[in-house]
């Protein structure tokens, strides 16, 4: 599937849902326009503009002349005549010496002089309304020429040409489609390139040639971006932890023109590259390639990327080193960079690339990019190569894992684990993700996601004893503090594609012992997550709009104390001290590690870690039981302190991990889990010493102050029906 027969569809269904700007036209013909179908085998040209659509893939009339372009001229409207013969199969013939253009096409010979009114149709005179002219180095022709010599139909309206075989539009009925066509044609700007020294205000025009990459799972739903950059047309360089662990891409221009990737060309893993290939050869100008071996410190550079999604942000600074850190060269610079700028162009004062920004430290503005002669034999290769024969990997090698726990899923589909009930095992009626325990009771709140409402089970009895009524909006997220359950609850799906203003939710705080709601009261946000501290004040994050709010709440009168910026769906997690909160990024690439302190109830500062991309991490977060290190599921362990000059620093690393619980009545030791394996972690050395294995496997990992719980899911025995069960691990 190519992208123009992409193109409005994915107008309505990606961008929408990424809040991406695009006219409502264009989302109203989406729905029901098959691009590919409508202008099979037509060619699409707009007055003044060097792009083209030859069955309905993006084309430019003439590489090395963006000034090659259809004009008007005494009223009539004169075209490029090679681009369009050939386009449409036919075969032309240039005598410079009569000034004469032969053109072969369905048995026909059709001659054309420049500066003749007429023309030859295999030898029989025809005329024309206006003379064909020499311009721009190329042959132009009276569009009626078209016509009337080729047998072509000829659609104009307000500057847009579709040339056809078949009537395709109507002026008037089909208005929004020649305002989308308009669009989608629109000339990109003049490159500022001179091949001499630029200011940054010519520097930063070549934004027009970065571009937002978007990372997608096997469902189509995002899961982080990066920035890349033209070197070719259709070809995008970027680094390669933007592209990896995803099933597909959609790359996004400053236009707000949207192209599905055909996959990924090549990858240097060691250097951190990676060549992307848009499923059509598209318009955007590809940069001038330049190098580091003439780089030297104090050189004045220019940065273009997508910090925290706001596309094309134009940074300055300097080279501030060249380094060769773990075998790996590297250019550092000071021009600002953060979480989606990798895969961005670092320029020099030329406009020339001479890095693909990768990497930093927020402390110090210590910036870093991968020098660009790693990436010179590809792009040479690739641009020297049909288009259409540049192939692309298996996909697998990058696709996201399945389970989180860094494997990709497998071709066949492994035979579900089978648990079977008795003993320390009790299966379960209910569907059961979410869930918490009570701080000091030998029980466990859990959602019941097939009837929408708290389940109360007691370790004790091994069964439900308190069941709410169904909620009329499932329950999202549970958290437990001073003797109340609270339970957060969001009026929609979430989406990136709506605001603050229109989101909304609630939160209903229940009696422990009777699960009846007891007070509640509406949020203007889609909740997502919520963490409650010790003195009454509750903190929730929005699961919808991109950049959007963690707000804080008096559990008392539910006023809005407090709200600071986060990304969508972040998870966060509470200190053991309570005086701050610890996010991690869901979408954005690299992901980030962000703290929120607080003060009586109010978020009051925050800054991320000092790492861009250095140490890998998962959306899986949580907090040791003594304090002091925040454990990501990557295996990341970073440290966890008051201090901004000491907090989220490296500390070391444990085995990756999907789930993570401690409890601080058992500071020595904490638990991970992956699949059906679960990990006693010694607190003080970070050290496995023991390791429990699950019957199914594991979706939630439970501890009280004398229980390990694992809620696990798998076939029943002499069954093959699924089921959701709690398996007691071990009394601590």
């Amino acid at each position: 599937m190519n992208h123009m027969k992409r193109g409005l569809l994915i107008f309505i269904t990606i961008l929408s849902l990424l809040s991406y700007p695009i006219s409502g036209y264009a989302q109203a013909q989406a729905k029901e326009l098959n691009f590919e179908d409508l202008f099979s085998g037509a060619v699409i040209l707009s007055i003044g503009s060097p792009n083209a659509i030859y069955d309905s893939e993006d084309r430019i009339i003439d590489e090395n002349n963006y000034n090659v372009v259809p004009y008007i001229k005494n009223q009539r409207t004169l075209v490029p005549l090679r681009f369009i013969s050939e386009s449409l199969g036919a075969r032309v013939a240039w005598n410079q010496a009569s000034s004469v253009a032969t053109i072969t096409y369905a048995g026909k010979e059709i001659k054309i002089t420049l500066g003749s009114k007429t023309v030859l149709v295999n030898g029989k005179k025809t005329a024309l309304d206006a003379p064909a002219e020499y311009k721009q180095g190329r042959t132009f022709v009276p569009l009626r020429v078209i016509s009337e010599t080729l047998g072509k139909k000829v659609f104009y309206n307000r500057g847009v040409l579709v040339i056809s075989n078949k009537s395709i539009l109507n002026a008037n009925r089909d208005a929004e489609i020649v305002d989308y066509l308009k669009f989608m044609l629109a000339p990109y700007s003049k490159s500022p390139y001179t091949g001499k020294k630029l200011s940054n205000q010519k520097i930063a025009g070549f934004e027009q040639s970065v571009v937002l990459l978007e990372s997608l799972d096997r469902s189509g739903e995002s899961i982080g971006f990066g920035s890349a950059f033209a070197v070719g047309y259709g070809l995008f360089l970027t680094n390669y932890h933007v592209i990896d662990e995803a099933s597909s891409y959609v790359i996004f221009t400053g236009k707000d023109q949207v192209y599905e990737a055909a996959g990924i060309v090549a990858v240097d893993k060691k250097n951190d590259l990676a060549l992307v290939k848009a499923k059509i050869r598209t318009n955007v100008p590809p940069l001038h390639i330049g190098t580091t071996q003439t780089l030297s410190k104090g050189q004045a550079v220019v940065a273009i990327g997508n910090p925290e999604g706001l596309q094309n942000t134009v940074s300055t600074g300097v080279v501030s080193g060249l380094r060769v850190i773990e075998n790996q060269s590297l250019i550092q610079f000071t021009a600002p960079i953060a979480s989606g700028s990798s895969g961005g162009a670092l320029f020099d004062k030329k406009g020339e690339v001479i890095g693909v920004t990768s990497s930093g430290l927020e402390e110090g503005n210590l910036n870093f990019a991968v020098p660009i002669d790693y990436a010179k034999s590809w792009i040479s290769k690739y641009n020297s190569m049909t288009f259409s024969k540049i192939s692309v990997l298996n996909q697998d090698q990058f696709r996201e894992p399945s389970n989180g726990s860094g494997t990709s899923k497998p071709e066949n589909k492994p035979e579900p684990p089978v648990i079977t009930p008795g003993g320390n095992v009790k299966v379960l009626d209910e569907i059961i993700q979410e869930a918490i325990t009570h701080p000091s009771k030998e029980v466990i709140y859990a959602i019941d996601d097939s009837e929408s409402t708290i389940i109360l089970y007691d370790l004790t009895q091994k069964k439900v004893i308190k069941t709410s009524v169904p909620f009329n909006k499932p329950p999202r997220k549970l958290a437990y503090a001073s003797g109340e359950l609270y339970a957060i609850f969001s009026d929609e799906e979430y989406s990136s594609y709506r605001d603050d203003d229109e989101q909304g939710g609630t939160v209903k705080v229940l009696d422990p012992n009777t699960l009846q709601v007891k007070d509640e009261w509406d949020v203007y946000i889609d909740p997502y997550d919520v963490v409650v501290d010790e003195t009454g004040h509750v903190y929730i994050t929005s699961g919808s709009g991109q950049w959007t709010s963690i707000k804080s709440y008096d559990r008392s009168t539910h006023k809005a104390l407090s709200s600071s910026t986060i990304y969508e769906k972040n998870n966060i997690v509470m200190h053991p001290s309570n005086n701050r909160i610890y996010s991690v990024t869901n979408s954005l690439r690299p992901r980030d590690i962000t703290v929120y302190r607080i003060s009586e109830g109010s978020l009051t500062t925050t800054y991320d870690s000092p790492y861009h991309g250095d140490y890998s991490l998962s959306t899986v977060i949580g907090i040791t039981p003594d304090g002091k290190y925040i454990v990501n599921g990557a295996g990341t362990v970073l440290t966890a302190t008051n201090n901004k000059n000491t907090d989220m620093y490296y500390a070391g690393s444990i085995d990756p991990f999907e789930f993570v619980v401690a409890n601080k009545s058992q500071t020595s030791k904490f638990f991970t889990a992956t699949n059906n394996k679960i990990n006693q972690v010694d607190t003080k050395t970070l050290l496995t010493n023991k390791t429990y294995k699950t019957q199914g496997t594991i979706v939630k990992l439970l501890m009280t102050d004398t229980q390990l719980i694992a809620i696990t899911k798998g076939n029943v025995a002499g069954s093959n029906v699924s089921k959701y069960a709690f398996e007691l691990i071990i009394n601590l």
